[in-house]
């Protein structure tokens, strides 16, 4: 009954209204809200505000914008049922894909129900005249597919973006093609790696257009940083994926002369290269500029500074066979799968036994803990649609049989050869059929196979892991320092949590029941949060959320959300009865200080960690929020982590915020 629900309001909103006195160019030509709308107050006055403006007007688009402006409300504020209201009453116009498709999102929140009506309103989008909404939406789409594992179809709908979108939107072209060249890098075979590399080429073509052409209004810095990052990744595909060591060295070099947060990474990569074409003293002068530049960049991080200098170590050792690699043989786990791949197997081809034998027992470990476990859940998926093919094909194969012996009923007084001469015929089509059907089969098989070496998501909880936030953090702060620009007030909230004495619950009751607990924290924070906030698992009973707010007090709003959806009922757990469960949350505002926070943003989380432990200690079942109060420059930020998080506060560098 439910699923019937969910799928007649979704036909309802992919057909929308049909309103012949409102048009869509109507409500875009409409004025700006009067500047006594009072978009800094909390949810209620605005929703007051816009719901007095209704009833004053009559006018049919201008009550259709305040319609559209309500569901927004609702909408960013997590209160689907209230937003799914909205979209019943005020059902959107057909060209307005962008309300359409949040109001699928608001009124159906599992994957497969809302997954295919996401899929028609795309499809009745390309046809539409709507072209940059129509990309935006695939875009979307294919983030949703691939962050779900379907990887097929994320690159099908990357690809449609692609041919859609406005030659003259350099932001939403230069998004589109560096997504798709990255899920061709990281997720296919060598043929996708190089239509990856094609596109990023083309990228970087359009985005330098933009940026020379004094009439386009993007973001010019946000292209310039663009810009740049298409030749790094390119050297990366070069170096980790096609070992074409040559153009991934051309690729570096350019990067590293550059003023960018990649240039330490370039120079690390580029002496890699040089060092495997044999051309040790470009090599070491390499090695020698990225240690003047570490610890500068946007990517140096503690899990990237740990990986940049195993491979500073894997460079030494090619003059040096005795050089050490110890940095290589500590990882830390939410390094990325590509970079741990490509480091073990160099171990492994090491002439030095100990060193070779450590990298495939770290191979080993990748296959045990990340790859199988991916295999096994996307293997049904990949049977289920080779099955269906197979039926299919079964179909088909039975179709033309009952035709043919149709037509040999109607000619069976025909001769004995020309009998015999049929049916030949009619083997050799069943044949040509079945090693069709089977070659199919095993293309699909070794597709799976690939896509299956990769990963971003965590096997229990389905939530994104650590190397899915590492893919997606750099798009929301460049994001949040493009809106800046128009707000000052807009900020993302970086959220760490913790279930308060979650041991004792695997110790009391096993740990199937801690899973249990762990797949229900989950589905209860995802329905307290958007879909477009950024929620992982950052280990055992860790999750972070990063979530865009508006100003400082609906940062504490989240967190208020997320302790009440946690510990307002008891959790059921499968022999035990209801469970008690609360926990403990730290968090922290970006930016932090003024100017670009990208550079900072491991530390960020490293100052939710200390507050989660500071609220740990001082009682659980908590929120404490850290603000900024003297800390100035980012280079600072490295000394507040260095001391205890209370000794900051009294030192008067930051202050503190609680439940």
């Amino acid at each position: 009954m439910q699923t019937a629900r969910q799928l007649g309001f979704a036909l309802l909103l992919l057909a929308a209204a049909a309103r012949a006195e409102v048009t869509l160019e109507a409500v875009r030509a409409l004025p700006p809200l009067p500047e006594t709308f009072p978009s800094d107050a909390a949810l209620d006055a605005r929703v007051d505000w816009l719901q007095a403006r209704l009833a004053a007007t009559g006018d049919d688009t201008e009550r259709y914008r305040t319609q559209r402006l309500l569901f927004d409300e609702y909408y960013y504020e997590r209160q689907d049922q209230a937003a799914a209201a909205v979209c019943r009453e005020n059902p959107p116009l057909r060209l307005d894909f962008a309300y359409r498709e949040r109001c699928i999102l608001a009124s159906v929140s599992e994957y497969e129900a809302y997954m295919p009506a996401l899929l028609s309103l795309a499809s009745e989008a390309r046809q539409s005249p709507e072209k940059a909404a129509a990309a935006a939406l695939l875009k979307d789409v294919a983030w949703r597919q691939s962050q779900w594992g379907d990887i097929a179809g994320a690159f099908e709908n990357f690809e449609a973006a692609l041919a859609i979108a406005p030659a003259d939107n350099a932001e939403l072209l230069g998004e589109i093609m560096m997504d798709t060249a990255t899920s061709y890098i990281v997720n296919g075979d060598e043929s996708y790696v190089r239509r990856g590399l094609a596109l990023l080429a083309d990228a970087r073509v359009q985005m330098q257009r933009a940026l020379d052409d004094p009439k386009d209004s993007s973001d010019k810095r946000y292209l310039g940083d663009k810009v740049v990052l298409t030749g790094f990744n390119s050297g990366i595909a070069y170096a980790l994926h096609l070992s074409d060591y040559e153009k991934a060295l051309a690729s570096f070099a350019q990067v590293a002369d550059q003023d960018s947060p990649y240039r330490e990474d370039a120079l690390v990569f580029a002496a890699l290269s040089a060092a495997e074409l044999g051309r040790f003293e470009a090599a070491r002068a390499y090695l020698a500029r990225s240690e003047s530049e570490k610890g500068d960049a946007s990517l140096s991080g503690p899990v990237a500074q740990q990986y940049l200098q195993c491979y500073r170590q894997i460079t030494a050792r090619r003059w040096d066979r005795g050089h050490p690699v110890d940095a290589c043989l500590a990882l830390k786990p939410e390094t990325s799968l590509e970079v741990q791949l490509d480091v073990f197997k160099r171990l492994s081809e090491s002439d030095d036994a100990a060193t070779a034998r450590a990298g495939l027992i770290g191979l080993k470990r990748l296959l045990v803990e990340k790859v199988e476990p991916q295999l096994r859940r996307r293997a049904s998926g990949a049977a289920s649609n080779a099955e269906l093919m197979r039926l299919q094909r079964e179909s088909d194969l039975k179709s033309v049989v009952l035709k043919q012996q149709e037509a040999l009923q109607r000619e069976r007084d025909e001769t004995n050869a020309q009998r015999q001469n049929f049916f030949i015929a009619l083997s050799l089509l069943l044949l040509m059929a079945a090693l069709l059907a089977a070659t199919r089969l095993r293309a699909k098989k070794r597709l799976a196979e690939q896509y299956e070496q990769l990963s971003l998501a965590d096997a229990l909880t389905h939530l994104g892991n650590r190397r899915y936030l590492e893919q997606h953090i750099g798009r929301e702060l460049s994001l949040l320092n493009r809106m800046r620009h128009e707000d000052p007030a807009v900020s993302l909230g970086i959220y760490l949590f913790d279930i308060d004495h979650f041991k004792s619950v695997n110790d009391r009751f096993g740990h199937a029941a801690g899973d249990e607990v762990l797949v229900e924290m989950s589905r209860r924070i995802k329905v307290a949060t958007r879909g477009a906030d950024l929620l992982v698992r950052w280990g055992g009973e860790e999750f972070l959320l990063v979530a865009r707010v508006d100003n400082g007090a609906r940062c504490a709003q989240i967190a208020d959300r997320i302790l009440r959806a946690v510990n307002e009922t008891p959790f059921e757990i499968s022999g035990h009865g209801p469970l008690a469960v609360t926990c403990t949350i730290g968090a922290v505002t970006c930016p932090f200080i003024e100017g670009d926070n990208t550079p900072i943003w491991n530390e960020l989380v490293g100052i939710a960690d200390q507050a989660l432990y500071l609220g740990k200690s001082g009682g659980r079942n908590r929120w404490l929020i850290v603000d900024n109060v003297r800390v100035a420059a980012a280079e600072d930020v490295g000394a507040l982590l260095a001391q205890p998080l209370q000794q900051a506060v009294d030192a008067g560098l930051v202050s503190l915020r609680t439940s």
